[in-house]
């Protein structure tokens, strides 16, 4: 078999483990298919070497993050740095795959089908679940807790919708689909009663219809449709309604506002104790339960369901400011391209890293505790994003 054929059949076999992960992101796989992808992409070097040209800074600025939050391992007794491998190390799979598999538009466009196609059927399984089962509490569909399901919805589904409503090339049946998927998972979302998914689609959907449509009379009509259509799915679910109506509270009687309270509060006292290095990676929840829990907490948590403290509680003043640096960077760069090319690539990256933001204001959804998936998937996100945009830019050479 000739080189050519063999890296070709490589190729086939990587973008079959992407494809099946775009259909299994929300259940546990016994295998790590963007691992696989990437080991396979290893192996294909033997055959082929990647000239590469890098024409932005995002790689470095995640190096940067890299460097000042494994410090927190180095300077802190205990910190666990197989935790650090885990969560912070092993996702970067997900953007080095970059390097070692071509990410073209029509590629892309098949993986996004098909993890609309698994939001499709997950959320007709929530309307399910709340309807026939009487699920009022959490219903989450196929997915592994309601926790990734929120992350992924934060994630991609402020994607489908651009790719809907923005004017591009993509084939008019495929924007029909991912309308149909964003409009049937209004219902899931409102059941599935997670307050910050509520927050940020009420953010991002409005600001992607805003730049999508050019009618104003048709942004005011889809807004009033959006409202509409919400509040009329609000009416099904009591447990909905009494969730919403305390998004704003700070009463002890209201556990899950009043708790984040109290580990913001924790986390923040953990940090001024040890403001440099904090308290390191893997060591938060010991010093969580044994130092800084509140006598009110009811909870035994295990981070503090906000991104910015737990890096500023388990690495510190240099970490912290690795991940802010690293976040204004993208804002600052994805707006500016926005700003000049008014393309659907950009404003689909641009909206997807508002909601992920957002969900990282009350939940730790960035390379978190036991929520490294999101990690995964917002690697790959980013990582298409630069590729599409040309901001990197890879030819193979016969080794």
């Amino acid at each position: 078999m000739s080189k050519g054929k063999i890296v070709e059949v490589i190729d086939k076999m990587i973008f079959a483990c992407l494809v099946l992960y775009a259909l299994t992101f929300l259940v546990s796989t016994p295998i790590n298919l963007l691992v696989t992808a990437f080991v396979l992409g290893l192996i294909k070097l033997f055959w082929v070497r990647p000239k590469i040209e890098i024409r932005s800074k995002h790689l470095y600025f995640l190096g940067i993050f890299m460097i000042c939050t494994v410090l927190s391992v180095f300077f802190n007794e205990g910190a666990s740095f197989s935790e650090y491998r885990s969560y912070y190390i092993s996702p970067l799979v997900a953007i080095l795959l970059i390097f070692l598999f071509e990410f073209t538009k029509k590629r892309v466009l098949i993986l996004i089908s098909a993890a609309s196609l698994v939001f499709f059927i997950n959320a007709i399984y929530v309307i399910y679940q709340f309807f026939v089962e009487g699920n009022a509490g959490r219903p989450a569909g196929f997915a592994d807790g309601y926790m990734l399901l929120c992350g992924m919805n934060l994630l991609i589904l402020p994607i489908i919708f651009t790719l809907a409503l923005y004017p591009s090339n993509i084939p008019n049946y495929l924007r029909v689909f991912f309308f149909i998927t964003v409009f049937i998972n209004i219902p899931a979302i409102i059941f599935e009663n997670t307050r910050i998914v509520w927050i940020a689609l009420a953010v991002v959907y409005p600001l992607i219809m805003l730049f999508s449509i050019k009618d104003k009379k048709k942004i005011v009509l889809g807004l009033i449709l959006l409202v509409s259509f919400s509040f009329a799915y609000f009416q099904f679910s009591p447990t909905s309604i009494q969730r919403f109506e305390m998004i704003s509270s700070t009463e002890y009687k209201d556990q899950p506002n009043y708790e984040r309270m109290l580990m913001w509060q924790s986390a923040y006292n953990m940090f001024i104790d040890h403001p440099v290095f904090g308290v390191g990676v893997g060591n938060y929840h010991e010093e969580y339960i044994n130092n800084y829990r509140s006598p009110l907490s009811r909870e035994d948590t295990w981070h503090p369901h906000n991104v910015l403290l737990a890096m500023l509680a388990q690495t510190g003043i240099i970490g912290g400011l690795g991940y802010i640096v690293l976040f204004i960077y993208m804002f600052y760069k994805v707006i500016i391209d926005y700003k000049n090319t008014s393309n659907y690539i950009t404003l689909a990256f641009l909206a997807s890293l508002t909601a992920f933001f957002i969900n990282g204001l009350t939940d730790t959804n960035f390379v978190g505790h036991n929520l490294k998936e999101l990690t995964y998937m917002f690697y790959l996100i980013m990582g298409n994003y630069l590729t599409l945009s040309n901001y990197l830019t890879i030819e193979y050479k016969k080794s």
